[in-house]
């Protein structure tokens, strides 16, 4: 039987992606359960953590380092019981780091915190005669070697987790706050809401009772006019004598114009003639 084959130098394969599969092939199972047990204990706030990188990591940085944890705890590859939950996890860091206003709120903190850091350092420093002398002097120089450095790193994140945490605290309560307000309101407006039924139902109770009131007033006017109407002509309905015409008129003054002995009588003027 021939001998196998030697495998190829690490050197010969053809591109960082074998290299990279090659490598994590020979990883210990210990090694990939410390990596979960890593993953589930990083500050669940900043996803830097997760995918452990720097904050000023570039983009490239950031796919190459979820790149690098996933083949490390994929499940698959995993034995842990939760590398599953540590697989989703920093997926989920990759997807926030990738989001524009996400990654630009947390390095903003992230600025903060390092510049928080950078403040307290310059203050535990200022009389440190040793960095004097390594860098002549120059505090430029010894705050850049300071800034590269893995106290500076664990520091800054430290001092991250307190700033996030406090403004997570203050979003929440804000949050909350908002929601018991709007929950106050909404009750206000059904209590108003409920209000103005209650009115409306008592304005139209009262438009039926002053309608209904008006139309038994109006009937009852009416009734008692007609009664009234009947009552005037019973009064002062009796017999008027008819308009005569002025030839019976004539006729009829000349009638009602007779004396006892039936001559008739004379008018004025007739008498004032005859004198």
């Amino acid at each position: 039987v021939a001998a196998a084959m030697p495998p190829a130098p690490l050197e010969e394969l053809a591109d960082s992606e074998t290299l990279l599969k090659a490598f994590f092939a020979e990883v210990s199972d210990a090694a990939r359960d410390a990596e979960v047990e890593r993953i589930l204990a990083c500050f669940k706030l900043n996803p830097y953590e997760h995918l452990n990188l720097r904050f000023d990591a570039s983009e490239d940085d950031i796919r190459r380092a979820f790149r690098k944890v996933s083949l490390m705890v994929h499940p698959d590859k995993c034995s842990h019981p939760s590398a599953k939950v540590a697989f989703d996890a920093i997926g989920q860091a990759q997807r926030l780091l990738g989001q524009e206003e996400v990654k630009i709120e947390l390095d903003f903190n992230l600025t903060r915190s390092r510049e928080t850091v950078t403040k307290a350092w310059k203050k535990e420093t200022r009389n440190d005669v040793v960095l004097r002398i390594r860098f002549q002097g120059d505090r430029d120089a010894q705050l850049a070697a300071f800034l590269e450095t893995d106290e500076c790193h664990e520091r800054v994140k430290l001092e991250a987790r307190k700033t996030i945490v406090d403004l997570e605290w203050r979003r929440r309560k804000l949050t909350l706050r908002i929601k018991s307000e709007e929950v106050r309101i909404t009750q206000e407006e059904a209590e108003e809401k409920l209000a103005r039924k209650e009115q409306q139902k008592k304005h139209k109770e009262w438009d039926n009772e002053k309608s209904r009131s008006e139309r038994v007033g109006g009937w009852r006017d009416f009734m008692g006019g007609q009664k009234s109407k009947r009552k005037k002509q019973k009064v002062t309905g009796e017999f008027r004598a008819p308009t005569l015409r002025k030839e019976e008129r004539a006729e009829e003054e000349e009638y009602h114009g007779l004396d006892k002995n039936g001559n008739r009588v004379l008018r004025p003027d007739e008498v004032s003639k005859a004198w």
